[in-house]
Order: structure tokens, then sequence, then C-alpha cells
């Protein structure tokens, strides 16, 4: 896909100009944020090679250097995982340093090691192998763009690096000079051949140190806790719970499933529950996606900063992202507990049935998987509604729930079953709102975007069948005729307004929707359709529409709030919205760099969810000032006309691994009547200060976009 981009411009204007689509059909350089979650057939595909393989070393090559450096190596930035066996953490660094010193043998400059990179998080694609302890690492190659050839001198060099100073992580600078795709090969090939030097040398302590790391999570588990984690089976989202279950294994971690009840922690636990016992080779794995992720204190000034501001997520715990339940055994697992416990191979879908009988059924809004037996039942002909009464599903009493008629019960069983989400039938028939499946279309703009091939995997997973809006289409025109949903995933202003620069790319991908695009967006929701904004490009409307609503975190400086990606608690303010049915009072959400808000007069709508107040909403990573958005508003609904606007403060679909924040949007995918708002109290403080909502972080733009 690259080399063919490339060949089409080599030559003309376009030589260099960045491809207007993701380089993976959906999630792009995310393709190496996908290291435990296994969402991509590439991941999947990497990962099982990778456990039945068992290197001792797992060595992936990148571009590009931070710039002025021709190739960053290892040893990483602080902070490190301690879940990471000490042997695999010494050895990165040994490798390392063997591979400076190789490079420097052979003459070629530019090597530097820690600068941006730290592993603290445990996705990337080419590291999460370090937690089944294996050595794994990357190198970043410096490139200038695809093949193309440039002559740097030191004047193009940032300013502290024009000195040509030597630093004890970077200890030969680069000159300067040509720099070709030639070079770039040198650099990987020596890089390449130190690795397979050092493995050679040190080939036996290497294989021992493999089977001691094993060795010694074997022994601390059976002496420390947590002793086991259980995932009690059925629980609120069961499907989910299986699903996590599943990607342990998927893994190489061992899963049991207990054959009888038993006791833990003075809990009982049923049979059928999920067990993942911690005297095992690679548990630090299971222990770094479960537990809560707090950076170490020796990372952070006398002020509580850290001493260098992530670049990445800081906290990812999956049974929080998930919405599962997981409980940590801290007391010693006795035989008898052992004895209840079979190990599995593969996690089978919840066993369900429909219990009663009757014409009308009821389905838990509970569960991820009932939203693809609903676009199932749809399909087949089925009529679904939302439940305004509270009544009895398989996962106990709730509002919202989906209520089906119109589709057999064989048929409906088939599907039930296919799914996993329990059927019961109802004798009497609840208040309703009446459902449709909407006409779902999501943005995708020349000026790729991640988000947007996230988002579109989700939605093809689930059954909701997006089309693609690009700019021309919203352009147009005439949207409400198309779709009933319009979905706009995260991005900056410039990108969805502006895209690409004209001249940078070929005439026919240049550009965003520009001031007609928007125009046109705010006909489609006055028309009566329904438009969701996710995280960056939620701020962006506040002004492009002029909503009454204010971003409190416009141009806020990492010494007044910061927060690159940590998971933060929110609060149900009115939960008698649809778009809040299945939800938990206090979900968690993904926080990644976006707005939070608060609503100014002449505000219409409803406030979805807000920050604790009085009370820190951190729950996983970091997050600096959180008094900033106590009780400060994550998630509005917003009457606009005929329609509705959704604004989502955060990413409730970030990598497809916050499968608990799903509801958020799923809920809006479908056409039905809303019922009317509540009125909603504006504070005087919510009216914000001009100066600075004119600063915000939605503005930041892409380099790329404006480069020539």
């Amino acid at each position: 896909m690259v080399v063919s981009w490339y060949r089409r411009n080599l030559g003309t204007q376009f030589e260099v100009s960045p491809m207007p689509w993701l380089y993976q059909e959906y999630v792009g350089h995310d393709n190496n944020r996908d290291g435990y979650m296994l969402n991509m057939l590439e991941s999947q595909v990497v990962t099982r090679t990778e456990i039945e393989y068992s290197p001792i070393i797992f060595y992936c090559q990148h571009q590009t250097a931070p710039f002025p450096a021709r190739i960053w190596i290892p040893p990483f930035a602080d902070p490190i995982s301690s879940n990471i066996s000490p042997y695999m953490r010494s050895w990165l660094n040994v490798v390392g340093t063997q591979m400076s010193a190789a490079l420097q043998e052979q003459h070629l400059p530019g090597a530097i090691s820690q600068a941006e990179y730290d592993n603290w998080y445990p996705g990337f694609l080419d590291f999460t192998h370090v937690f089944r302890n294996e050595i794994s690492f990357f190198t970043e190659t410096a490139l200038y763009r695809y093949a193309t050839p440039r002559f740097y001198t030191v004047n193009d060099f940032p300013k502290p690096s024009q000195d040509l100073k030597a630093l004890t992580m970077y200890t030969d600078p680069w000159q300067g000079g040509w720099w070709r795709l030639g070079d770039a090969m040198k650099y990987m090939v020596a890089a390449s051949m130190s690795v397979l030097d050092t493995a050679s040398k040190y080939r036996e302590q290497l294989l021992y140190n493999r089977w001691q790391a094993a060795h010694d999570n074997i022994e601390h588990f059976k002496h420390s806790a947590p002793f086991a984690y259980v995932l009690p089976n059925p629980q609120a989202d069961t499907p989910e719970a299986a699903l996590l279950a599943q990607k342990l294994i998927d893994n190489g971690l061992e899963v049991h499933r207990a054959s009888r009840s038993f006791r833990a922690n003075g809990i009982d636990y049923p049979a059928g529950s999920w067990v993942v016992l911690m005297d095992q080779p690679f548990s630090g794995l299971a222990k770094e996606l479960f537990e809560a992720q707090h950076y170490p204190q020796a990372f952070f000034d006398a002020s509580g900063k850290p001493e260098k501001l992530p670049y990445d997520v800081t906290g990812w715990t999956l049974p929080m992202q998930m919405g599962v339940r997981v409980d940590a055994v801290t007391d010693p697992v006795s035989e008898d507990q052992r004895s209840a416990l079979e190990i599995v191979s593969k996690i089978d879908p919840p066993s369900v049935s429909i219990e009663g009988a009757g014409p009308t059924f009821a389905l838990s809004h509970k569960p991820n998987a009932s939203f693809m037996a609903v676009n199932d039942i749809l399909a087949a002909g089925g009529s679904i509604a939302f439940s305004r009464d509270e009544l009895q599903t398989s996962e106990g009493p709730e509002s919202g729930a989906f209520i089906v008629t119109g589709i057999g019960r064989e048929k409906l069983l088939s599907i039930a079953q296919k799914y996993g989400v329990g059927v019961v039938s109802i004798s009497r028939t609840p208040q309703t709102i009446a459902i449709h499946k909407a006409r779902v279309g999501l943005y995708r703009p020349w000026a790729p975007s991640i988000d947007e091939g996230w988002t579109r995997w989700i939605l093809e997973k689930y059954g909701f069948a997006p089309e693609s809006l690009y700019n021309a289409g919203v352009k147009a025109g005439n949207l409400r005729a198309r779709f009933d949903t319009i979905i706009l995933p995260d991005m900056s202003k410039t990108q969805l307004t502006d895209g690409f620069k004209l001249g940078l790319v070929p005439s026919e991908y240049a550009g965003g929707i520009d001031t007609d695009g928007i125009a046109n967006l705010r006909e489609f929701v006055r028309q009566g359709g329904t438009l969701v904004a996710f995280n960056q490009t939620s701020s962006s409307l506040i002004d492009l529409f002029g909503l009454p609503v204010t971003n409190i975190l416009a141009g806020a400086k990492p010494d007044e709030f910061f927060c690159s990606g940590a998971l933060l608690r929110i609060e149900l303010k009115d939960p008698s919205r649809p778009s809040l049915y299945g939800l938990p009072a206090d979900p968690i959400v993904m926080f990644e760099r976006g707005p939070a808000f608060a609503p100014k007069p002449g505000f219409t709508g409803a406030i979805l969810a807000t920050y604790p107040a009085g009370t820190n909403s951190l729950a996983s990573g970091v997050l600096l000032h959180p008094e900033k958005i106590e009780g400060q508003a994550a998630a509005v609904e917003l009457a606009f006309g005929k329609g509705h606007i959704f604004l989502y403060g955060f990413k409730p679909q970030w990598r497809a691994q916050s499968h608990g924040s799903y509801k958020f949007f799923m809920n809006s995918l479908y056409r039905y009547e809303e019922p009317p708002f509540s009125e909603v109290s504006v504070a005087k403080a919510a009216q914000a200060d001009k100066s600075k909502a004119k600063a915000a972080s939605s503005d930041e733009d892409d380099d790329e976009m404006n480069d020539e």
C-alpha cells in the first residue's frame, strides 16, 4: 500500500506527500498498540506465531528516530513496569549497549537511547512479549519520506542539537549530510547483526534466564498475593467476562474453569467461574492487565508532577475498561480449591435459554453482545423497543431492556445462543420506546484518522453497517435523506475542517469538510438527524455549531491540567435517557487529552455524565490536577432543531478496548423518539472566560497537514 502510493507519485510534486488513508485498513499505526487485546488479525497471527516459536529475543524495526539521531535503540526511558522479570529488564539494556558498540565499530554515528520512548504501556505489539519472558523491543531508524533522499545541514537540526555535543545516551552525534534509504538499511542490518551476535555469544545464559524468570514467577506467586484472579460466571456482562478470559488464553496464559462452586476470600463463587492461578510462567502479564496502574513514586518530583510528561496512555486496566468483574484472591489457593478447577483451552459462549412462554421477550441491555443480537433480530424482521419500566431480565431487574416481538421463538433462541445472551418471556407489555435500525454514516477524512478506523471496525463487528462519509459527501449536502446518525470520530479541528493543505497531496485528497460541510451537518441535525462526536471533535463542534456549552479545559496548560490517557470514573446524571440504558451508575472511561463541559445559558438537553464532585476521578493511570474537572460534565446531549447532538469528552471506543463504555454511543445508533428533557441549571461559573475558549486543545495541528 505504502510502496504503491510512493511509486504512483515518484518524480512528481507529490513524491513525499502523506498517504491519504491508513496503512492498515482499520487502525494504521495502532497495529502496534494491539499487543494484548489482539483485535486485529495481524496481531493475532504475530502473537500466536511468537508463542508457538517461543524465541529468546523478539526484535522489531520501526521508523523513525528522534531527529537528528539516526537510530533509536534501547535502553528505554523510564518508567518501566515492575511486572516484567528483572532478567528481561536488565538484558534489554545489555542488548542495547551491545548494539551501540557495534554501530560505533562500523562508523555509524547517531545512535540514541532513552530519549522519547518508554515501555510503560504493555500494548505495543513488539513489546507485550516481554511479559512472556522474552527480550522484546524495537528500534527506530531515521528516514526522510519513503525512499526519497535528503541532505541535512546542522542548521536543520533543533537548536539544542546544533552544538553536536555528545551525551551519555547519544555518544556519537550525527553531523548531518546525505541520508538515503541505503543508509537506513546499513543501520538496520548492523543493529540486527548485533542482536544475532549477542544471542549467539550468550545463548546458554539467555536460555537459562528465561527459565529462571518463569521459575521466579511461579515461586513468587506461590507465596505472595495475588494468588489468583477470579472472573465470576455469571455476572452483569457474562459474554464480556468470557471474552476477557479468552484474551488471556490467546496471550499464552493458563485459565481454569471451576467444575463446582468454591469459596475464596470469604466469597462463594459458582461453578463455571474462570480462574487465573498466578503460579504460572507468564503471570506477570495477568497482573499487568488486571491491576490499577500507578507511576513509580521515584518518577515524580516534589510537586507531585512526573519528571517527564507521558506521551502515551498511563492506565489501561482491562477489567475497568471492559466493565468486567475480576476479583484478586489474597489468600493462598488450597489443594481443595485447586481440585475444583480444570484447565481450558477455549472459552465457550455462555449457555443460555429462553425462560418462560409467550410471544414477547426481554433481552438484557447490560451485555454488549445484546447489540449484536438486536441487530440480527432486526435483520430477521423482528421488532425491538426499549422498556421504560423496570422488568426482570436474565441479568436481573432493569430499566431500558430490549423488548422483542415479531420473531419466532426458535429463531430468537439461535440468535441468543450465538451471542450468549439470555432471554426472558414476559407476561405483561411494559411502556416502551420503539426503535429502528439507523442509517449510520461515519466521517472518514482523507487526512486519515486512526480513531475513525477503530470506530469503523467496531461498528462492522457489531452489525451496524456504517457507510463511510468522505469530504465530498458531506459537502454535497442532503445528508438527512441518506443518514439518521452521523459519527464524527476523534480528530483535531484542522483535520476536520481543513484536512491536507492544497499542494501537499493530489487535489482530490486536499481539504476537509470546510464551511459548506459544517453548514450541511447543522442542517442535518436541524432536520432531525443525530450527530455523535468523540473527544477533541466534540470540543471543535462547540465553536463550529455555536453550541451553548463551554469546554472548561480549553487552553489549559500541563501545570493546570494534564491527562495523556487514563481511566477515570464518571457518574450518570440522568439514567432515564435512552442513551444511557444498560450502563452502570458509575462507569469508567478512557480520558485522552479530551474536553470537559459546562452548560451555558440557552442550554437545552441533558447532562449525561459528570466527573465526581469533591473527589479525584482517577481509577488507573496518571491525572494531574484532577480538581479542574471535579463536578464537570463528561458527556452531554443537546437538542438542536429537530435533532440531537451527543458530545463525549472521552473515547467511548478507545482502541476497541473500552467495551464498558460502548453503550454511550451504540444506544444512539437506533432511530427512536427521544423523551423530553428536564431543565438543566446553569451555574454562573460556567460562563467561560472568552480568552480561554479561543485556545481549544482540539486546534492542535498535525504537521503533515500543513508541511510543504
